[in-house]
């Protein structure tokens, strides 16, 4: 949520966006402007991608703001298209055969869209997803964030039927609505959400015996959710660490990542295809061996920018399930020494 006595009206948050040129101060007087809940360009130039969450210096959470107001203006789709696609991820009937399990996966949508990227030994336990469990961060990027708010306690609902004490989330998506959004919200979560880097952590450590390095050098492609809890960062380090992996320090990484500029298609932007090699060529020029990416939909959008430069593009999951011999890498155009 926007917590306008924390915000003093730097202007950072929109002076230092990578997609908007903004000066100082009509980057104040913008801040200003929408804080008085009236409509600037900001809105319709957002991409959506929350990285003025994390620069804002007071914490202050901006682009709830400019999420709030899009939805008020209908920035980027009318009523009519918003309920159109809330509609078709609404659940309305009863769970059924609901695990009961001190811990399970939430696999949101990506067990039907994305099956081949969980399996494995790793992903051996009690998972739920589809409609019931659907996170709802989508509708931010169609500046509609009021509609993940609204299904948030559902969503909390539903996952603490199963009596579980800890949430591994498959996705970045429903970890950042678990441990950050539906807790601004006020929503009690009954459970502790475990991210997937931090559940990859600790069940490498407890196979040490089956890693095998894989002495690479990878570009890590940090996804736009992230924005929401960079506190977790570590255990994403910490994995590479584990499996022989050196993330490369380039340019578009950390708190200067690049999101994967897919939703500009969405949004209708424009083509996302130049800001996809920006990304893509900083990989490539700061020695990259792969791209490794948390979320699918950032593998989809890079790919095609990716295979120009002949650069494998890995699910997180994926390169893990490699350094234990689950994958080979070869299978996946990756050379390893």
């Amino acid at each position: 949520m926007f917590k306008p006595d924390q915000c003093n009206f730097c202007g950072e948050c929109i002076e230092r966006c990578q997609w908007m040129d903004v000066e100082k101060e009509d980057a104040i007087s913008h801040m200003k402007m929408m804080a008085k809940g009236e409509k600037t360009a900001v809105l319709e130039n957002c991409i959506t991608c929350y990285a003025c969450n994390e620069i804002c210096p007071q914490d202050a959470n901006p682009f709830d703001l400019f999420s709030e107001l899009q939805h008020r203006y209908f920035t980027f789709a009318s009523e009519d298209i918003i309920a159109s696609t809330e509609s078709r991820y609404v659940f309305s009937g009863e769970l059924k055969d609901v695990p009961q399990h001190d811990r399970v996966m939430a696999t949101c949508v990506f067990g039907k869209t994305h099956p081949q990227l969980i399996q494995g030994d790793m992903y051996n336990l009690p998972q739920v997803g589809g409609k019931p469990y659907f996170c709802w961060v989508l509708f931010s990027h169609m500046g509609a964030a009021g509609v993940q708010k609204n299904h948030a306690e559902d969503l909390v609902k539903r996952l603490a039927q199963t009596g579980a004490k800890e949430v591994v989330c498959f996705h970045d998506d429903c970890y950042a609505m678990l441990k950050k959004l539906a807790p601004d919200y006020g929503i009690t979560v009954p459970f502790k959400p475990v991210h997937l880097a931090e559940y990859l952590v600790e069940y490498l450590t407890g196979h040490k015996s089956r890693i095998k390095p894989l002495n690479i050098k990878i570009a890590y492609q940090r996804p736009c959710a992230s924005r929401h809890t960079p506190e977790k960062e570590h255990a994403i380090d910490e994995l590479f660490d584990l499996i022989g992996v050196k993330r490369v320090d380039r340019a578009y990484d950390r708190g200067n990542a690049l999101c994967c500029a897919n939703v500009k298609l969405l949004l209708g932007q424009g083509d996302p295809a130049p800001d996809q090699m920006k990304n893509v060529d900083d990989a490539v020029n700061h020695g990259a061996d792969a791209m490794v990416c948390l979320c699918p939909m950032c593998m989809q959008a890079l790919s095609a920018s990716a295979a120009i430069h002949q650069l494998p593009v890995v699910f997180l999951g994926d390169i893990a399930r490699m350094a234990i011999g689950e994958i080979d890498p070869s299978s996946r155009q990756l050379r390893i020494v």
